[in-house]
């Protein structure tokens, strides 16, 4: 950590944090219990959203830890995701997981300075450097309280949060506005499709020019082929065939030729396929969720390389003009209204149209120059809609970096000034420090003492809980396992056990192990590190 500023102190989140208490609500199997887990906290907002409930006899293995008011969770898996909140009123006394760290903060922190700090960047990056496990990365409770934290002054940290607290409010209610942007954008490009079809958008233009107004067509006498159906032969994975169509090609309104819009099937159509598709291809969905039902894009190229599924429709229209044309009708809510209208599908099956749906499509028909003018006004407010939400997307990619900004000033002493007269925090420290070692120490309950396990040595508990050696016995065979095996070496090999058969105490789950002591003991202490072993003062029990 880099010097800090006059006042300041480097510490460990262990000298800044009080023990949480832990309980098994299993042992009250009629009690409901409100638990917040993981998949409760939403880390867009960094807030707990969706705590769940469940009666005692229901608990989740990992629903064991009290929280109060103004803890601060931090999820210890995959940490770089960000699973951090703090404990508002109305969850005191719930519950949360064991893959949560309850980090609960005495007096020589704020509340909000430390979700504040652990929220940081410069945290996460010193943390996630911790992680272990490839498909389930995750630290230790261990690791969380060893890392660091730069405490300044009581009264400074009051300071700081409260300026950080009034800047990220001001983003909080930027990223609120910048979350109706989107929403807006398309209402208004729905908008002017529904003014542009009813002849509204160029009605002046048309009168000045002494024009005729649009005409009703049939979609069928304004296309010059189709509607025809796509195929869908077995689909599966084959780096021979040909590359098909999804649904989502065209759910955008624009081809999108990638690896989301695009699948490869085991057979290939003959050359002089109807299935194939060339540029200017109008391909249309014919089933899909109501919403999508007639969903249209225009095909781009390149020639026959794609085909589309039995789920789409092809027509072609040969002037470009009319074809942009169509295509912005069709994904106006002017057609799409007509297609929900029209659609057929029982309960539970997917909403379609047919060709004989698509091809009586009420079509408002101008002239060819007005079309023209349309479709150029339509897209040059398109453009310019569409940059607008280009802007909408990089403004989103910078408020996070923004409020990271802020921490980053907050935690090296920039944002707010330093006060000679508050009390150093290394002062702070040493007080709590001697508060701790004057109070009473408290034990947990003690554990049956395991003897006679092996020919040579035993395994005994403590009070405190922790395994020492005992008296060694001679008679009995050695283990034949070791740590290194490959079914124990990083393996949740002791979890296992226990979950293969009811091994509470300690006896019977050496007895299973089959390891030597010292290697026995590092195995259990590793499992418990890592979560796969819940160790309670009544007993194990697998994760």
């Amino acid at each position: 950590m880099s010097e800090l500023p006059v006042g300041w102190a480097e510490t460990d989140l262990s000298a800044v944090t009080s023990v949480f208490s832990s309980t098994d609500p299993r042992k009250r199997p009629r009690t409901q219990f409100t638990y917040v887990d993981i998949g409760s906290i939403d880390n867009s907002t960094q807030t707990i959203k969706e705590p769940k409930t469940f009666l005692g006899q229901d608990a989740p293995s990992r629903a064991r830890r009290i929280i109060r008011t103004g803890d601060v969770l931090f999820s210890t898996v995959r940490t770089y995701l960000k699973n951090i909140a703090d404990v508002p009123p109305e969850l005191d006394g719930k519950l949360t997981s064991t893959g949560i760290a309850v980090l609960r903060p005495n007096a020589a922190i704020e509340s909000r300075y430390l979700f504040n700090w652990v929220c940081s960047d410069d945290f996460i990056a010193k943390i996630s450097a911790s992680q272990d496990g490839t498909l389930y990365p995750a630290v230790t409770d261990n690791d969380v309280k060893c890392a660091p934290v730069p405490l300044p002054p009581l009264a400074e940290q009051r300071r700081i949060v409260a300026k950080v607290d009034g800047l990220t409010a001001r983003t909080a209610r930027a990223r609120k506005e910048l979350d109706r942007i989107p929403t807006l954008i398309a209402r208004y490009k729905q908008r002017l499709l529904a003014l542009a079809f009813s002849g509204e958008l160029t009605a002046s233009w048309r009168k000045e020019r002494n024009l005729a107004g649009p005409k009703l067509k049939a979609f069928q006498d304004v296309i010059d082929e189709g509607p025809t159906n796509g195929w869908s032969p077995p689909s599966l994975a084959n780096s021979a065939g040909a590359l098909s169509l999804k649904l989502t090609a065209t759910t955008s309104g624009k081809l999108r030729l990638d690896d989301a819009a695009v699948k490869r099937i085991t057979a290939t159509p003959p050359d002089n396929s109807k299935f194939w598709l060339v540029p200017g291809d109008m391909l249309i969905q014919r089933a899909n969720s109501l919403e999508y039902v007639g969903a249209t894009a225009i095909f781009d190229g390149p020639e026959k390389t794609y085909i589309y599924p039995d789920l789409m429709m092809k027509v072609r229209v040969g002037d470009p003009m009319t074809r942009t044309y169509l295509w912005l009708f069709l994904n106006s809510d002017v057609a799409r209204g007509y297609f929900k209208a029209n659609a057929t599908g029982t309960a539970g099956s997917m909403p379609k149209i047919n060709g004989k749906v698509l091809k009586a499509t009420p079509v408002p028909i101008f002239t060819k120059e007005e079309q023209a003018e349309i479709v150029r006004r339509i897209e040059s407010a398109f453009g310019w809609l569409d940059r607008m939400a280009a802007d909408h997307t990089a403004a989103v990619r910078l408020l996070p970096k923004l409020d990271a900004a802020i921490l980053a000033k907050a935690f090296r002493g920039e944002l707010v000034p330093q006060d000679p007269n508050d009390e150093p925090a290394s002062v702070l420290l040493e007080r709590i420090k001697a508060e701790r070692e004057a109070a009473p120490k408290t034990t947990r309950g003690r554990r049956p003492t395991v003897t006679n396990i092996s020919g040579k040595t035993s395994i005994k508990f403590t009070a405190t809980g922790t395994l020492t050696d005992a008296p060694k016995k001679s008679g009995v065979k050695s283990m034949t396992k070791s740590r290194q095996d490959d079914d124990v070496k990083d393996k949740p090999y002791l979890a296992a056990l226990l979950k293969s058969a009811p091994r509470s105490d300690v006896q019977s789950l050496f007895r299973a192990a089959d390891l030597p002591v010292a290697d026995f003991y590092k195995q259990l202490a590793w499992e418990i590190g890592k979560g796969h072993i819940l160790d309670s003062a009544e007993d194990l029990k697998a994760a």
